[in-house]
């Protein structure tokens, strides 16, 4: 089995940063670049260490081992309403010589715009629903001490969105997965998850159109594999928005953690990174 049931920050900004930065967006000024990598890294610096519990296992049961998990997306609106995705999202486990590649694509109907003061490239945050539906393979690539793993998984999603007073953006997504085991011993479950989070962009340059975005959020996990609710997760995170090529681009570090109720109680510290790239 996959060893972690991950999901993504939402993230999936005035007026449309493409238009709002005009030709002014295309000479950025090298101290607004500097600024906002160094903006970046001083919230890695926030946010890693948020990864580690101190001692969670009284609690939370023995830990499965510090997961890695970079990811690539690249997005390519068709319109202002639709938009499709391409994902690539791998998985590592060094404590467990684990590594598993993620791969997925999607296409997403944007609804019901919205006016705001954001500045992220991610114009589904100026819309008050997305549906996307879309399919991923999670094929392990190093078993480790683990075992191998080949999951399929047809993905329908809805995510809402609201403003809150003081500039705080609210989503909850709700995901329904139907997940196949195709390596033996074959299985079938389906999946329900549901993810409130919490946002809130702070300008960096109005005129370059870059911001920071720290984020807070939970997930809820219910399974068919044993009929109950048999995970949560806690994730923090920030990230950065910027206009350096094509229409912007997000550049997220996250730390979360995954609890796991059954079969039995354990947890998975994550570190993620994350590249979201928009056309």
């Amino acid at each position: 089995m996959r060893r972690n049931l991950r999901t993504r920050p939402l993230t999936d900004p005035e007026t449309d940063p493409g238009t709002a930065r005009g030709s002014r967006g295309r000479c950025r000024r090298p101290d607004g670049l500097r600024r906002s990598i160094a903006a970046l890294l001083f919230g890695s610096a926030l946010v890693l260490p948020a990864a580690s519990l101190a001692d969670g296992s009284t609690f939370f049961g023995p830990s499965q081992g510090l997961e890695i998990q970079p990811e690539l997306n690249l997005y390519h609106h068709v319109g202002d309403a639709f938009r499709l995705l391409l994902r690539v999202d791998p998985t590592f486990i060094p404590s467990q010589s684990y590594a598993e590649m993620g791969a997925g694509v999607y296409a997403a109907w944007l609804v019901a715009p919205f006016a705001g003061p954001l500045l992220s490239p991610d114009i589904a945050k100026r819309r008050r629903l997305d549906v996307r539906l879309g399919a991923s393979w999670y094929p392990t690539t190093s078993p480790g001490t683990s075992g191998w793993s080949d999951v399929l998984e047809l993905e329908g999603e809805a995510t809402v969105r609201e403003s809150l007073p003081g500039e705080i953006l609210v989503t909850l997504r709700s995901r329904v997965e139907a997940r196949w085991q195709l390596d033996l011993p074959t299985s079938f479950i389906w999946r329900l998850r549901l993810r409130p989070q919490l946002e809130r962009e702070f300008p960096l340059s109005r005129e370059a159109g870059s911001s920071l975005t720290p984020f807070l959020g939970a997930e809820f996990i219910w399974t068919t594999a044993q009929d109950m609710w048999s995970q949560f997760r806690m994730l923090v995170g920030l990230q950065l928005g910027v206009h350096w090529f094509g229409t912007g681009q997000v550049i997220e570090v996250n730390a979360s953690v995954f609890t796991y109720l059954q079969p039995s109680r354990s947890y998975s510290p994550v570190i993620g990174a994350v590249w979201y790239q928009y056309f």
